[in-house]
């Protein structure tokens, strides 16, 4: 099995060479301290050397920081958890139980290195194309432990519906870290390393694949196995599995037949490439400008010509010295760079999503970016959802579940799939609509109501307050169960009719005692009693 999975890990990077090649070049322009690709860097070595201009790296960080701001934000609520069974959602019991599941989530997410890793998979996506998240388990505790993996550490392959199902993970360790991971299952050199060179490195294999796809004696029953080999050594150093593909590998997009994806950075390479040149020989025309060259009449110096501040050169008549004119047009230069920088900025969305200078927006230009932004990012976002945020949550979620860090559910929940929505602003944004579709319905029908009061009849009220709390985020535990609604009404209409007949009641006693002196003694004494039944049966006294 072991030399399977090798031969398979040499095809795979065979056929990711080409891409390689991309990597490097848009690394080196658009993330240099990430670009060792192709090219391998001592640590702590210069990598700007290339580069005259930091448009790009600026465009990148700003589109990185914009995503993760709207659709994994650290400070708000980015998703909710839910059922299909919108009548179960409206259940108390359910809609708490659900709220504090994803308020413990929240706590976990921002209790570990989520937030600080995540960044890392935004600056890939948007820069390559490709980005990975390794998400683990800490056995010790059951916390989250998040990894953003290089670009040339892991190979992938696609099922037959198009998601990534299979990835190859190769790294180093030092001896020392592979001995605390597998203890003596590390192997003979390994070993001898780790004995008297414990800090040498040594590469090792992660492969992750479907179970059903293993060729070799499966020691797991999970969906997922998961495979250590050491490389020196040819031996598998530790096996297991996962639930669910614990590495979550994601493309900006995608053309038919590829299984990496392209980034914005893919489109502006040329104006980058373009740009990066043009800076470099306006610097060059620049230094001739300030320090231009001389011309010097064949004999017409006596020695050398000094040309530091106050220097005196001696010369045999005048104009034997003479600037050299470059002749260099610093405004084409200018303008020319200017667009060349706006339209990396237009590849990477920064003309939209920069922040416009002066007073700060109202809330309604707020809304107008987001909307801005959905129409932009619209078919990657998706593609982020599916690839990225799904597997993310219902990962974190099964892991929680599985350390029993929940509540105990409520029984109607037994066999239920929990579903996942989303409501970071980018998503509240997107649904913000339904909110000002309502409001303006409500003015309307307000007017209306005035000339027809009974046109309100047309207004389920009931549901147009929870949807209005459902797009404002309001806490589950704030509104009620419908059924608790109801009963509360019922009680309400119910001490409304009793407190009436009482009213009617005691108006008839009223109207028969005032009636009492034009009736005979009998009749008044049997007036009196029959008014006390009434009184009394109607719960008068």
């Amino acid at each position: 099995m072991v030399e399977q999975i090798l031969k398979r890990l040499a095809k795979l990077e065979s056929s990711k060479q080409i891409w390689s090649e991309h990597w490097q070049e848009i690394l080196d322009y658009v993330m240099p301290r990430k670009a060792e690709v192709t090219t391998q860097y001592a640590r702590g070595a210069k990598r700007t050397s290339k580069l005259y201009d930091s448009t790009a790296i600026h465009s990148n960080t700003l589109l990185a920081a914009s995503l993760q701001g709207t659709l994994t934000s650290a400070s708000l609520p980015w998703f909710h958890l839910k059922v299909m069974d919108e009548n179960l959602n409206l259940r108390r019991d359910v809609s708490v139980w659900l709220e504090d599941c994803r308020n413990r989530m929240y706590k976990a997410f921002n209790s570990s290195n989520f937030n600080t890793e995540v960044h890392e998979f935004y600056l890939d996506i948007t820069s390559i194309g490709t980005a990975c998240l390794e998400v683990e388990e800490i056995e010790e505790t059951g916390a989250f432990s998040f990894r953003s993996l290089h670009i040339s550490e892991y190979f992938v392959t696609e099922g037959h519906h198009g998601d990534i199902d299979t990835v190859y993970r190769s790294f180093e360790y030092t001896a020392r870290q592979a001995y605390q991971k597998w203890g003596d299952a590390i192997g003979v050199k390994v070993m001898e390393a780790y004995r008297e060179d414990p800090d040498k490195k040594f590469t090792f294999i992660h492969c992750v694949m479907p179970s059903s796809e293993y060729q070799g004696e499966a020691k797991t029953k999970l969906p997922f196995i998961s495979t250590y080999i050491g490389k020196e050594d040819k031996n598998i150093v530790g096996e297991g599995g996962y639930n669910e593909l614990p590495y979550l590998v994601t493309r900006w997009s995608k053309a038919s037949g590829e299984e990496y994806g392209r980034s914005p950075a893919y489109n502006a390479l040329p104006d980058i490439k373009t740009l990066n040149k043009a800076v470099e020989l306006g610097l060059v025309a620049w230094a001739k400008a300030i320090d231009p060259p001389l011309t010097v009449e064949d004999d017409g110096v006596i020695g050398r010509v000094v040309t530091k501040p106050g220097g005196i050169t001696t010369v045999r008549r005048d104009g034997a010295i003479r600037e050299l004119g470059s002749g260099a047009r610093f405004d084409v230069s200018d303008m020319k760079e200017s667009e060349l920088r706006a339209s990396i900025k237009q590849a990477f969305f920064s003309d939209q999503l920069e922040l416009q200078s002066g007073p700060q927006m109202t809330a309604t230009e707020v809304q107008v970016r987001y909307e801005l932004m959905q129409r932009l990012l619209g078919p990657t976002l998706g593609r982020f959802q599916t690839e990225f945020l799904n597997p993310l949550i219902e990962r974190c979620f099964n892991i929680m579940q599985r350390n029993e860090m929940f509540l105990e559910a409520p029984e109607s929940l037994n066999g239920v799939k929990v579903d996942i929505e989303y409501v970071g602003p980018l998503a509240r944004s997107q649904r913000m609509e339904e909110a000002v579709a309502v409001e303006r319905l409500y003015e309307m029908a307000g007017m209306m109501a005035q000339i027809a009061p009974e046109i309100m009849d047309n207004l389920d009220h009931d549901a147009a307050i929870r949807s209005r709390a459902e797009l404002l985020g309001v806490p589950k535990n704030i509104m009620k169960d419908p059924r608790q609604v109801d009963a509360q009404r019922q009680q309400r209409m119910q001490q409304q009719q009793q407190q009436m007949e009482m009213q009617q009641a005691q108006q008839a006693v009223s109207t028969a005692s005032q009636a009492m002196p034009m009736l005979g003694k009998e009749n008044v004494e049997s007036t009196q009693a029959g008014m006390e039944q009434i009184a009394e049966a109607m719960g008068g006294g």
